[in-house]
């Protein structure tokens, strides 16, 4: 599967090496869904002692991509239908800010990129399944972390980010999902994206991830609801 090649150091480096060979393996689906991690097994992989393998696996367990049951098994996690929308929403709350920090102070050649990157989700959104939108996705919200001027933010939203994401990783995604309603939030922050807007930005990032929009007043009737016709078909 894979070898590491840990640096000398201490117990925590080897755990850190450890953990992020197995997130990147998770994250690429080389490791799939349900699939059993044996400590013994991972040890001889990654060429280090079952300490920081089992330490390794309890980081991922707290960012909810391992399944660890005591006497019993230790799993990649199996992303959940009713988990969906959830973490959909999480992930809009923390991206929101960081898009409208980013937005307007973005460089011509960023806002350029980041425009030629939101037409290619767009296209990928057409895609049956979710690993198309997935990959297209990932450089939209890394281009957006690495140009907001918010360390403590950006920091919040990558610790974040792998557990959130994955649990988006449904075969029947796009039957859960408004994906009209999303497309349009889409192209509302590529507008946002080349007019340098930061609440356009964050009102657009708002839409894509299914949350109510900030600056509409709440009724009370559900009409800022994208979901609620969506159930009803």
């Amino acid at each position: 599967m894979f070898v590491a090649r840990p640096t000398p150091g201490t117990k925590t480096l080897l755990r850190d090496v450890a953990r992020e060979r197995l997130r990147a393996e998770i994250i690429s689906g080389r490791l799939r869904p349900g699939q059993r991690l044996d400590d013994d097994e991972l040890a001889l992989q990654l060429g280090c002692s079952r300490t920081p393998v089992r330490e390794a696996l309890a980081d991922l367990g707290r960012l909810g991509l391992v399944e660890l049951r005591a006497n019993r098994y230790t799993r990649v996690a199996v992303p959940r239908d009713e988990d969906v929308l959830p973490a959909l929403q999480a992930l809009g709350l923390l991206f929101g800010g960081v898009v409208r920090l980013a937005v307007p102070s973005l460089s011509d050649r960023s806002r350029s990129s980041l425009f030629r990157r939101l037409g290619v989700l767009l296209d990928c959104m057409q895609e049956p399944g979710w690993m198309p939108t997935a990959d297209a996705a990932t450089p939209v919200y890394r281009t957006f972390i690495n140009e907001c001027h918010n360390p403590m933010l950006s920091a919040a939203l990558l610790s974040s980010l792998d557990g959130l994401t994955f649990r988006l990783r449904n075969d029947r995604l796009h039957e859960a999902l408004p994906w009209e309603h999303i497309r349009n939030g889409v192209v509302a922050l590529r507008i946002a994206v080349d007019g340098r807007d930061g609440r356009l930005a964050e009102r657009a990032t708002w839409a894509v991830h299914l949350l109510p929009d900030p600056d509409r007043a709440d009724t009370g009737d559900g009409d800022d609801d994208p979901l609620r016709g969506h159930a009803e078909r």
